[in-house]
């Protein structure tokens, strides 16, 4: 169980100084969708005037990555931490204009941040990272002991990314549950995808009534990004959906969802007291 005094000491004593906004996505839908999502949302709000990093903070093996343009010299950050002694590159560019880290190499790296040497040393990094950018999104899966990858994270804003699949309208749930079996009752946005206004509305209503009836809490309602095949064009010409087609649907929703996340500096609010 998450020590939330010790925590949320440490989480102001790193926070000290100007915030960046800090968004964490777990996906209740297939892999391929989620670097989908995360890359057209980086790039909607570098298009907005936002300086962006996504961290890629999955078990997925670095070299196994599709989607984010890892740099071929790039290391993950635990990997920095194990070898001080030599030179990484950490942090890479993107074409399209957006930073993008690696926290993880592998699975077997996950039992590393168990030892809470490694796990102050990550999130310091994190956050002195971070602090180089206005928007973080953190590409999350919940570890062995069904928390965030980094401790700081459990109280931050988490959104749940999902379709109307019944697979994963379940496997949202059950993150859900997961989280808040280890660090209490909190709330979380929901995405959902491949879906028009009325079965997003639909889907979120039935999830939210059940985690009203029995965890308790609140899910709000984010947003939709819509079945369009304009985002498959987008992905095989390695551009995002915005640049490539600009009055594709795709690209409205993304803009909408881009304007939430800045406007409201993130898109639920950060419990770090």
């Amino acid at each position: 169980m998450i020590n939330h005094r010790d925590q949320a000491t440490g989480l102001r004593r790193l926070m000290a100084g100007p915030r960046p906004k800090i968004l964490s996505i777990l996906s209740a839908a297939q892999a391929s969708e989620q670097t989908r999502l995360l890359t057209n949302l980086a790039a909607s709000l570098l298009r907005q005037g936002s300086d962006v990093m996504v961290l890629e903070a999955t078990q997925t093996p670095l070299n196994a990555c599709q989607g984010y343009e890892f740099s071929p010299a790039q290391s993950s950050w635990i990997d920095a931490a194990r070898r001080p002694d030599l030179h990484h590159e950490i942090i890479n560019t993107t074409e399209l204009g957006y930073s993008v880290a690696k926290l993880l190499s592998g699975a077997s790296d996950a039992r590393l941040l168990g030892k809470e040497n490694t796990m102050m040393h990550m999130e310091r990094m994190f956050i002195n990272m971070a602090r180089q950018h206005e928007i973080v999104l953190v590409d999350a899966t919940l570890n062995s002991n069904d928390t965030m990858p980094l401790n700081m994270l459990n109280t931050g804003e988490i959104l749940i990314h999902m379709t109307r699949d019944a697979d994963s309208i379940t496997a949202a749930y059950r993150l859900i549950k997961q989280l808040c079996n280890q660090v209490g009752r909190r709330s979380f946005g929901v995405l959902v995808s491949h879906a028009t206004e009325a079965q997003a509305k639909v889907v979120f209503h039935n999830i939210a009534e059940v985690a009203q009836r029995y965890l308790h809490i609140e899910l709000e309602f984010v947003g939709l990004i819509p079945n369009d095949e304009h985002l498959g064009r987008a992905a095989k010409l390695g551009r995002a959906v915005i640049d490539a087609f600009p009055m594709a649907k795709a690209s409205t929703a993304f803009k909408t969802l881009a304007r939430k996340i800045d406007h409201n500096h993130g898109l639920l609010q950060a419990s770090f007291s």
